[in-house]
């Protein structure tokens, strides 16, 4: 399996990043050495296209960490099967429709880094699923979404995972799509309130913005938290 540079999308957050395709059907479990990634235990028994997407992940992850003038790292899993990033270091991986992407930055004040690819959604899917990504509070800001965009759900959707892959290294602990709701939105931004209290400096009602981009495939969104001036 090839493991080819790609630029699908140009990131809207200011750090390095570095993205990459990757064919399922040509993986092989001597990638892992190819790329000189270990095959974790874990993933020994896992479907071809775990393991593809797991080497594409962290191939991104450490061509991105060369980016800041770091060597070449491994980066592991936690239990929470959250990347474990090099001290003074805060990242984030994603992967969809055999693409792969990550992001890193070394800068000292951003607290959690949060992207996510998505396939758009279907009609179907998109009516189908809102119960279970949008909160009641939602729905006027959704519907404003939804004169701008075919595909709002898709959208939503993928913010809240960048938001909770960006707010986890603070928080430590799982939460739901309803921890955040969508209150408006740019014509690159999607912005969100807390509806809980996630964490002291994360307390109910601290706002939340998200950028997010799309092509006629897939969404992009990237979340960024940063300590308090």
């Amino acid at each position: 399996m090839s493991l080819t540079p790609a630029e699908l999308f140009t990131p809207q957050l200011p750090f390095a990043s570095y993205s990459s395709t990757f064919s399922v059907a040509a993986y092989q479990d001597s990638d892992f050495s190819r790329y000189t990634q270990p095959l974790p235990e874990k993933l020994s028994r896992a479907v071809a296209k775990r393991k593809a997407e797991y080497l594409a992940g962290r191939h991104c992850a450490s061509q991105a960490l060369k980016m800041l003038g770091q060597p070449h790292t491994i980066i592991a899993s936690a239990e929470s099967r959250a990347p474990v990033w090099p001290s003074g270091i805060q990242g984030t991986i994603t992967h969809t429709q055999e693409l792969a992407m990550a992001m890193a930055c070394d800068d000292p004040s951003v607290l959690g880094l949060g992207i996510d690819l998505e396939k758009k959604m279907t009609l179907r899917q998109e009516q189908e699923l809102q119960t279970q990504i949008l909160g009641k509070t939602e729905r006027p800001a959704f519907e404003q979404l939804s004169k701008d965009h075919a595909c709002p759900l898709t959208l939503i959707f993928s913010a809240k995972e960048s938001i909770f892959k960006a707010l986890y290294p603070v928080v430590q602990r799982f939460f739901g799509f309803e921890a955040a709701c969508l209150i408006e939105h740019s014509d690159n931004q999607l912005h969100f309130t807390l509806t809980e209290t996630l964490h002291e400096i994360l307390p109910q009602g601290t706002q939340v913005s998200v950028y997010y981009q799309l092509n006629n495939e897939l969404v992009l969104t990237e979340c960024c938290l940063r300590a308090a001036p």
